[in-house]
């Protein structure tokens, strides 16, 4: 349906928004039955594209509300009249949703599904988990390296900021992979379906915990002692500090579990 319909529409999916559309309406169904949708609820879909996930939603959904950037594509919605009435498509750019706003708007905690381009979606998880006070979960389709990014565990390649942020404020599974031929035009590389549900929506010592992480990974090879001089540590205060946690002074980032960098963060912030 995606190829007839840009066809139909003497239009092509643009480079620049990351567009892969999902073209297969039994997979969109299988998404929507994987992620445990429960019936009767309000769903925000990130990125409607052509509208193969966002039919198969609002046959569970009481409400789909869409958002999409992409002005050519909402009007081909508008005059194909295929979607049902409880889906309502608005132009936006999901990286400027006011979340808050929108929770209230539906009143209760959302449920966001979303095929991400792969450009932005490290910069929407961010927003997210700032935002998770008023999100339930979000199932959404990620590119493979970026989903292991998300699940990645202490001491690999993948482990980083994401990694522990995820890991102490959701649950993450992985409910299915897609291949290329899923989607139209077809990726590069594969994509998988990820399901976060929120469970801690406060940490303690938040606004420190980001600093650390950022100091903590801009540069992966060097060690925690070396990388955290850009917090206005000197590498004594620093191996004083790791030294506290029981963690080695020759370590680097990618060696700490998620406790330890909480633990990290609340040693700085008693010493501000």
């Amino acid at each position: 349906m995606a190829r007839e319909l840009l066809r139909r529409y003497e239009l092509k999916a643009k480079k620049s928004l990351g567009q892969n559309f999902l073209a297969d309406p039994k997979i969109a169904e299988k998404i929507v039955s994987l992620s445990e949708l429960p019936s009767g609820k309000t769903v925000v879909e990130l990125g409607v594209g052509l509208g193969t996930l966002t039919y198969a939603l609002a046959k569970v959904a009481k409400r789909v509300i869409g958002f999409e950037l992409d002005q050519n594509l909402i009007e081909i919605l508008e005059k194909e009249r295929f979607l049902p009435p409880n889906v309502e498509i608005r132009h936006g750019d999901i990286l400027k949703l006011d979340y808050q706003a929108l929770a209230e708007e539906i009143g209760e905690k959302l449920i966001i599904f979303g095929n991400l381009p792969y450009y932005l979606s490290s910069r929407l998880l961010w927003n997210l988990i700032q935002e998770r006070k008023d999100i339930d979960f979000c199932v959404f389709m990620f590119q493979k390296e970026v989903a292991e990014r998300l699940m990645a565990r202490p001491g690999t390649k993948d482990y980083g900021p994401l990694s522990v942020l995820l890991a102490l404020t959701a649950k993450v599974k992985k409910l299915m992979e897609l291949s290329p031929g899923c989607f139209y035009p077809p990726p590069e590389v594969r994509s998988s379906l990820i399901k976060i549900k929120f469970i801690n929506n406060s940490l303690p010592n938040e606004k420190e915990l980001l600093k650390v992480l950022k100091a903590s990974f801009a540069s992966r090879r060097k060690k925690l002692v070396t990388n955290l001089k850009a917090l206005g540590l000197s590498k004594e205060e620093a191996r004083n500090l790791l030294e506290e946690i029981n963690v080695s002074s020759n370590a680097r980032a990618e060696e700490l579990s998620p406790e330890k960098f909480l633990a990290l963060a609340e040693k700085l912030s008693r010493d501000e």
